[in-house]
């Protein structure tokens, strides 16, 4: 990256130095307007509806409750011990047929981990995801998939109607914290600009 940058004309230091202080920038623009940029949900839910609503989205929006679980392969393993650990992978998928069952297998196996439950819902996961999910049944495994860390998979232990959030929702809520962040963000700098003074010698 450091020679692509320097063909044209372009200093590393340059660049790093460019990336901190958007970086610094951010971080206290975000401090000292934290309640300014705050963003109503009231607001959210007028912009979403002088979009043309959500309803198709709150229909189908749900409360994830899930537990991740990994089956540990070591880097660098022969691809035989990745495709070995991917079968005993499906083979639980068979077996599991709730959370408490997960916690039972997957706690007492070796090189096997199951995490903390996380709550998640549609709007915070991605659609793909989301339709694995819609198509696990509750206490059932999801399909393993292939990671640095070995074969993943997560139990779903609880998926719910809600209308708190929805992807439509969120989307919103994003444009509208950037704009007020933008707006911000340039009401600051001009700000500064004017109290500046500069010393020449």
């Amino acid at each position: 990256m450091t020679k692509s940058l320097e063909s044209q004309g372009i200093r590393a230091d340059t660049l790093k130095a460019r990336i901190k202080a958007d970086m610094v920038w951010t971080s206290l623009v975000r401090g000292r307007y934290k309640e300014k940029l705050q963003v109503g949900e009231r607001d959210v839910a007028d912009k979403v509806k002088a979009e043309g609503g959500d309803e198709a989205q709150q229909a189908e929006s749900f409360e994830y409750r899930m537990q991740p679980v990994v089956l540990l392969v070591p880097r660098g393993s022969a691809q035989a011990s990745i495709e070995s650990r991917h079968k005993e992978a499906e083979t639980l998928r068979a077996r599991v047929q709730s959370c408490d069952e997960a916690n039972t297998y997957f706690k007492s196996m070796a090189n096997a981990a199951i995490r903390d439950p996380v709550i998640k819902t549609s709007a915070d996961i991605p659609p793909v995801l989301r339709k694995v999910l819609d198509d696990t049944p509750i206490g059932h495994l999801t399909p393993p998939e292939v990671t640095k860390q070995g074969i993943e998979m997560v139990v779903l232990c609880g998926r719910k109607p809600t209308t708190i959030d929805t992807p439509k929702k969120k989307e919103v809520r994003e444009k509208m914290y950037a704009e007020k962040y933008e707006a911000t963000s340039k009401s600051y700098l001009q700000e500064i600009r004017k109290a500046a003074m500069i010393e020449y010698r």
